[in-house]
């Protein structure tokens, strides 16, 4: 899957804006904000409706339109994607003409992978940036895990509400349930895509690192069970948010969940969040990423489009060649930098072609 053509209209910066990519990809070069990350942020937005820095669609919208709409062509004519959205809250999405009311049927036909400076929050930020990752991985190849995700955070929702409101206890535990039943689809891909990660992260982190170190994660769920069985871990989940109710009450919200479980990183063993350096960080942001892109690829994706906004700058040169050479003849490559092909440290004007195909000022 590769995209062939792209239009906006009040995205960001862009009053309008039609532009058609090779094959490879392109190379976008301009002065900081002139538009380029926002250039790849409408692509991740065509490919998940979700915008890679996690922002809002409101902040999406040119500062003086009310609404705000994307059109991307894949890979073959006809293949046509668009997605709307205004200031009032709705949106429209539609493949071929065709209206779609469901998430699921817009999510996951066009596998992509992000890389960018803020990456580096994976490692030492805040447990929602790891689990957002996970869910967009799992989902993009997944539409089990899609549907049980969207299940279990309406049900969340619905539970939350009910412990602020009126606190019907029946009510509350057909929620509890349904919560469990998703939930327990959610925590059992979770433990298998983690231990994917794993194995392919610690091979790809001493490769772009280019010395001994050992980088691992683990997954760590709030309802404590051996993983026998997802039933096993659905019945520890519905008893634990049973007994928790009374407490949740009282402070109004889910204490426990798959969407308040952890994902830890460590480097030789020790906690990479306390004890790694920038360097170190980006490493590992890097490795997830590659790794998410051999997930990707095993599950079947093929022709992987890959964004990367300027996210090896506290690599040296030997170290960002080595992590281009990863990623060479993988997908359609979207680069930014802000100096022209010289900024892209590591790489000649020669690498950048091959990666690319062209060359794309902003």
């Amino acid at each position: 899957m590769f995209l062939r053509k792209l239009r906006l209209l009040n995205f960001r910066n862009y009053k309008e804006l039609s532009i058609e990519f090779p094959l490879n990809g392109a190379f976008l070069s301009g002065a900081n904000g002139s538009g380029k990350t926002n250039l790849l942020e409408a692509i991740h937005m065509l490919c998940t409706a979700r915008s890679q820095r996690a922002a809002s669609k409101m902040e999406m919208i040119t500062t003086d339109a009310e609404c705000a709409s994307l059109e991307g062509e894949f890979e073959e004519p006809g293949n046509a994607y668009f997605f709307s959205f205004d200031r009032a809250g709705n949106s429209l999405l539609k493949i071929n003409d065709r209206k779609t009311g469901t998430f699921s049927e817009w999510f996951g036909s066009r596998p992509i992978v992000s890389f960018a400076t803020g990456d580096t929050e994976l490692a030492y930020g805040p447990p929602e940036a790891r689990r957002r990752f996970l869910d967009i991985l799992i989902s993009l190849v997944d539409r089990e895990y899609l549907a049980a995700l969207i299940e279990y955070r309406k049900n969340l929702s619905l539970r939350n509400k009910l412990l602020r409101t009126s606190g019907d206890e029946l009510l509350c535990a057909i929620y509890e349930e349904n919560m469990a039943a998703s939930g327990s689809v959610i925590v059992e891909k979770r433990v298998e895509t983690v231990s994917a990660l794993e194995k392919e992260g610690s091979r790809v982190y001493r490769e772009i690192g280019g010395h001994n170190e050992e980088f691992s994660l683990t997954y760590e769920p709030g309802a404590k069970t051996d993983f026998s069985s997802k039933n096993a871990w659905k019945n520890v989940f519905f008893t634990m948010l049973s007994e928790r109710r009374q407490c949740d009450r009282e402070m109004g919200f889910s204490s426990c969940g798959p969407h308040r479980d952890e994902v830890r990183f460590f480097i030789d063993s020790k906690t990479a969040k306390s004890y790694a350096s920038q360097g170190q960080c980006r490493s590992i942001a890097l490795s997830l990423k590659l790794s998410a892109m051999s997930c990707l690829e095993a599950k079947g994706a093929k022709k992987i489009i890959i964004l990367f906004d300027d996210a090896v700058s506290e690599l040296d040169s030997e170290r960002t060649a080595r992590f281009f050479s990863l990623i060479e003849n993988r997908g359609q490559v979207f680069i930014t930098s802000p100096t022209g092909e010289a900024g892209v440290r590591g790489l000649s004007a020669l690498d950048v072609a091959a990666l690319t195909g062209s060359r794309i000022p902003q």
